[in-house]
């Protein structure tokens, strides 16, 4: 058994990139006879260490279907979990026809927040959130006439870590926007994406990596400036060294600690507390303040 020709490899490569296969890192490719067999670290479906993948007298058309697990790739997939459509329905029970001073949508950085931004706002950010769940979630809030004078977006932390490509983000930021002033926010102020530590970065496990925060954040502040919604992020670098998470602030290299939580949420609370120019809700719709 020898190793096939760097060109045939890389016709073999396209066409396993073709099937879905996104991860080809661990992936050797062989020449066994006329066959073009596929070998993997990966624990493949019958536990085989090679397997054969195409027949290299037949152009190299499919012979049989590969036989091996890629590794998993990570995406938003929390509009299909339970628990995320409970909570979703929780904060409906408790907005459905309300209208709030200030709304804050965003991930688990957020979510740590809790209630501790004045009762007269709502904080619907939720673990794990990315702009994909979080255009669903308001969508509904939207559909039950949630109003948000002010509203405030905290996403891109969990989408740089996540498979979604620019054009998708973009499209997503741009309809959270448009759909925060549809809930009436005459105001929409953005916060980045956060950075993790330069350690979370380097593990995909846990965080993005750095140039991919900065990519996301690029689209942010393009989309902001298109969309005239507010950056908001002068307040929060106090969180960073450069652009990195600095390690006294958080707890794992990606959450806030309580000293971090405690400068994030004064830097809301300098947004709240911002004097507004005609911000309020029509009250002709007649919606109540909770």
């Amino acid at each position: 058994m020898s190793k096939i020709s760097a060109v045939t490899k890389s016709v073999i490569t396209v066409l396993f990139t073709g099937l879905g296969v996104l991860n080809l890192s661990r992936i050797q490719i062989y020449a066994s006879g006329d066959e073009v067999m596929a070998a993997s670290s990966l624990i493949n479906y019958k536990n085989d260490s090679i397997i054969p993948a195409f027949n290299a007298n037949s152009n190299l058309k499919l012979n049989r279907p590969v036989q091996f697990k890629p590794t998993p790739i990570l995406t938003d997939n929390l509009i299909s979990e339970p628990w995320w459509q409970k909570q979703v329905k929780s904060q409906v029970g408790s907005s459905k026809n309300k209208q709030y001073k200030v709304c804050l949508f965003g991930d688990s950085i957020s979510s740590a927040l809790g209630n501790t931004l004045g009762d007269e706002n709502f904080n619907f950010a939720i673990g794990g959130m990315s702009t994909v769940s979080l255009l669903a979630q308001m969508k509904i809030l939207n559909s039950v006439s949630v109003k948000c004078q002010t509203g405030i977006i905290a996403i891109g932390t969990n989408d740089a870590d996540y498979q979604i490509t620019n054009e998708a983000f973009v499209k997503n930021f741009k309809d959270t926007i448009v759909l925060a002033k549809s809930m009436g926010a005459n105001q929409v102020y953005v916060i980045p994406a956060f950075y993790s530590t330069v350690e979370a970065s380097r593990n995909p496990k846990i965080a993005g990596s750095i140039d991919r925060v900065e990519e996301i954040n690029a689209f942010i502040r393009q989309v902001a400036t298109r969309e005239k919604a507010i950056l908001f992020e002068a307040d929060i670098q106090p969180l960073y060294q450069g652009q990195a998470l600095r390690k006294n602030f958080t707890t794992d290299g990606v959450h806030l600690n309580p000293e971090g939580i405690k400068i994030y949420r004064q830097a809301l609370l300098n947004i709240i507390n911002l004097p507004k120019q005609d911000c309020g809700v029509s009250q002709e719709s007649g919606i109540s303040r909770q």
